[in-house]
């Protein structure tokens, strides 16, 4: 089991809590928590990015790019590892109090494999929505067009 305490950019104000639970390496990644204190009813894309962030480093863009050991292009979370970075988890969406209630199921990050182990690396909740690689900006393929890095946390197996 995995943890990370989610954190607005730049910023050391909790906003959020996610577990991360694999029961065995060949079963998909359960992601489950909150965000809070987002607009209501807007959607953002949500990755997995390469770097940590350092000890009390709350800046998101320190956590580089997506999560990508085989070099693809950006995709939706339904494409396989093949179209997708491992690291690309789609879009999740705040309700009207503004919460972002996560429940991902994900067969491609891991846990246990260490080529796609998302352990030691950054959670980015984004400004706008992931268009899957498919929106035709010039950062579709790179990055789903989904803008800013507004939230993020070290993703770490032992509990904060």
């Amino acid at each position: 089991m995995a943890y990370t305490k989610i954190y607005l950019d730049s910023s050391n104000t909790v906003a959020g809590h996610l577990t991360f639970m694999q029961s065995e390496s060949h079963l998909p990644v359960v992601i489950k928590g909150q965000i809070s204190n987002m607009t209501a009813n807007t959607v953002h894309g949500f990755h997995v990015h390469q770097n940590p962030l350092g000890n009390g480093e709350f800046n998101c863009t320190a956590a580089g790019p997506h999560f990508n050991p085989y070099n693809t292009t950006h995709g939706p979370i339904t494409a396989n590892i093949m179209h997708r970075h491992v690291g690309d988890l789609g879009n999740v969406t705040s309700d009207s109090a503004g919460n972002i209630n996560i429940d991902i199921h994900d067969s491609i990050i891991q846990l246990y494999n260490n080529i796609q182990s998302i352990v030691n690396r950054t959670i980015v909740l984004h400004a706008m929505r992931d268009d899957g690689g498919m929106g035709g900006f010039t950062d579709s393929k790179t990055t789903g067009n989904a803008g800013a890095r507004i939230a993020c946390g070290n993703i770490e197996l032992n509990p904060m």
